[in-house]
């Protein structure tokens, strides 16, 4: 089997493990917070057909929907395509939001694309630098000529290292039954390889307060520093229009940047 589908089954099967916490994991994110208006202004200003790479349960896509803009959601995991599917439709846009199970690297639309966009670093799913430009190179044949492209990144400083690497309690909250349960998170970063293993686990709780059971989750993931992820635009054709430090549009700068957020352009 090549090695791409066994990058993406693997990639599947950590999501599909997620599904369950994956409300609280995004919830509890800045990054998750702070993008999703960004993404949806940039989905109903596109004036086409949008494709998000990466779309997981749809929180972005939903509401870009909602607004009224078509999406076509691509996704490895079956799983969070059928949280998507549902959140789709107890939103009542089940009709706008299109689902299609793909690799990055091989997903493939009817029409070229206004906007290809993938959020919340989720390039970082492609570990080897090979993964990532083939994946672009799919995003810019899908794209019609003048259509953008957007996705934002990691900024591994060594503060962001530092922090990653400690045992954070990312959320508490309650199990379906009243129990307590708390969620913990911590990274192993190989600065080297620009590459990371975030390791989560859920501890359960008794109703009188003693440890009931644990579980892990792992997530395998890497990382881009701005001139490698320029490029790898360049070398796919793209030119680029702006490359952004933060959400709210403030241009990138590596001593402030919270966040590497490209829009590039097919020519044309």
């Amino acid at each position: 089997m090549p090695s791409s589908q066994l990058s993406a089954r693997g990639a599947a099967a950590q999501y599909d493990s997620f599904a369950d916490i994956y409300d609280i994991w995004t919830e509890t994110a800045p990054a998750a917070q702070s993008n999703r208006r960004f993404y949806v202004e940039a989905y109903l200003a596109a004036g086409g057909p949008v494709v998000e790479l990466g779309v997981g349960d749809g929180r972005i896509a939903v509401e870009a929907a909602a607004r009224g803009c078509r999406v076509i959601g691509v996704d490895v995991s079956p799983v969070m395509l059928q949280r998507c599917r549902k959140r789709a439709e107890e939103a009542g846009v089940g009709d706008r939001i299109e689902l299609l199970e793909s690799d990055f690297r091989t997903f493939r639309i009817d029409d070229a694309a206004a906007l290809v966009t993938l959020p919340y670093h989720s390039i970082g799913h492609l570990r080897s630098t090979r993964a990532k430009q083939e994946a672009v190179q799919r995003v810019f044949s899908q794209l019609r000529p003048g259509g953008r492209f957007i996705f934002d990144d990691f900024v591994m400083t060594p503060d962001v290292v530092a922090r990653m690497r400690q045992v954070q309690l990312r959320a508490a909250y309650p199990s379906a039954a009243g129990t307590d349960i708390l969620l913990w998170v911590t990274s192993r970063v190989d600065e080297k390889a620009r590459s990371m293993e975030v390791i989560t686990w859920e501890d359960h709780f008794t109703a009188d307060g003693r440890p009931e059971w644990r579980r892990y989750r792992r997530l395998h993931l890497s990382w881009l520093d701005p001139e490698d992820a320029r490029s790898l635009l360049f070398g796919a054709g793209f030119t680029i229009d702006a490359c952004l430090g933060n959400f709210d549009g403030t241009p990138f700068s590596m001593d402030t940047a919270a966040e590497q957020i490209w829009i590039a352009r097919k020519p044309g």
